[in-house]
């Protein structure tokens, strides 16, 4: 699970939504199918010790692997205002 490591080590993250960060429940998720390529889509809620915050990430999956290939946060604030923050992935 990649989400709460490239999520804890994210000092933006970290300092908006306070230490003790957790991958919480998905609430929507999309699939799509390009040529041999799925593309995955989940949103999700985070948990910190301050604040929540929802998460997006996009896959791709082929017949080899399933890889993270973006992750982006948004506080309650960036919610509202439909803006994220992309969290650089150690890949």
């Amino acid at each position: 699970h990649r989400e709460p490591g490239a999520l804890r080590s994210d000092p933006i993250v970290t300092m908006e939504l306070g230490p003790g960060i957790e991958a919480g429940n998905v609430y929507a998720s999309s699939k799509g199918t390009v040529g041999d390529v799925d593309q995955l889509v989940l949103q999700f809620q985070i948990n910190g010790g301050n604040a929540w915050a929802q998460g997006i990430t996009y896959g791709v999956e082929d017949e080899n692997s399933l890889r993270l290939v973006a992750l982006e946060v948004a506080n309650m604030d960036a919610v509202l205002n439909n803006q994220s923050f992309q969290v650089p992935l150690n890949t």
